[in-house]
């Protein structure tokens, strides 16, 4: 079994260029027919946050027209910079209801050799994540169900630290979150937002960070790294489950794409 984590689109109305300097629709286009054309293909794709970089209707519009060059189901999950109420008013199906008790954005994929969650992480207008106790109760009895099943769990803020200084917001209820974890070592942790391709040990599970479509951050480990980006080629973790065990692999989409920078975030024009 094949799951592909794509993250951080930043699709924007109109294609207009993310942060002034990124041409993300094209990223995601080139990104689905290089997965349309894999061998063998994959099962799911699942996208952990930051779709539209601005929440526009007609960005999640395009990223709907684009995704559907795609071999397989996809899911998606929100990021801080989507408008929840847009993504799943054009994506329903993409971003479905969970059980009765279930936050919005917090559902199982089940049936297949591996378990698929989706847990969300936002907080309206906080740029960080946090672990809502609605979330956790959800999260503590969905995984309780089916304790000896592999499982992938989507998220998109990462709950750890990872010392680009400016990308490390306080996560709320992080401690909660690692002491749910520590009891299913069945759990990946599969994160998105911070633009890196990261891997670590936190709450006693393996917990990644998936590398960006668009605007790589620069690996500068101070209190004021994480502000700089460079155009690079699109880059995701294919996680494949094989002979008893996930493999996750960190991979790049092959061809010409500009490289450029680095940009920085804060003094970009986001026009």
């Amino acid at each position: 079994m094949i799951v592909i984590q794509l993250s951080d689109p930043h699709l924007r109305a109109g294609r207009t260029l993310a942060f002034n300097a990124a041409d993300s629709a094209t990223a995601l286009e080139r990104t689905v027919a290089h997965l349309a054309a894999m061998n063998p293909q994959p099962d799911f794709v699942i996208i952990t946050g930051d779709i539209a970089e601005r929440g526009e209707e007609e960005a999640y519009r395009l990223a709907k027209e684009i995704l559907a060059g795609l071999p397989c189901p996809y899911y998606v999950l929100p990021g801080n910079h989507d408008d929840l109420a847009t993504l799943r008013a054009v994506l329903p199906g993409a971003c479905p209801n969970g059980d009765a008790g279930a936050p919005a954005c917090c559902y199982a994929l089940e049936g297949q050799p591996l378990r698929l969650l989706s847990l969300s992480s936002i907080e309206p207008g906080y740029h960080g994540g946090v672990l809502s106790p609605e979330a956790a109760a959800w999260l503590e009895r969905t995984l309780d169900a089916a304790r000896g099943t592999p499982t992938l769990l989507f998220t998109h803020h990462p709950p750890f630290l990872s010392a680009l200084g400016v990308m490390d917001e306080p996560y709320g209820n992080a401690a909660l979150l690692a002491s749910i974890l520590s009891k299913n070592p069945q759990v990946r942790l599969c994160c998105g937002h911070l633009h890196r391709g990261l891997a670590t040990l936190w709450g006693g599970v393996l917990a990644l960070c998936c590398p960006p479509l668009v605007m790589g951050i620069v690996p500068e480990l101070t209190a004021q790294g994480g502000d700089e980006f460079l155009l690079e080629n699109p880059a995701y973790l294919m996680h494949h489950f094989f002979d008893g065990r996930i493999n996750s692999h960190f991979c790049r989409v092959p061809g010409d794409f500009p490289q450029a920078g680095p940009y920085r975030f804060s003094t970009t024009p986001k026009i």
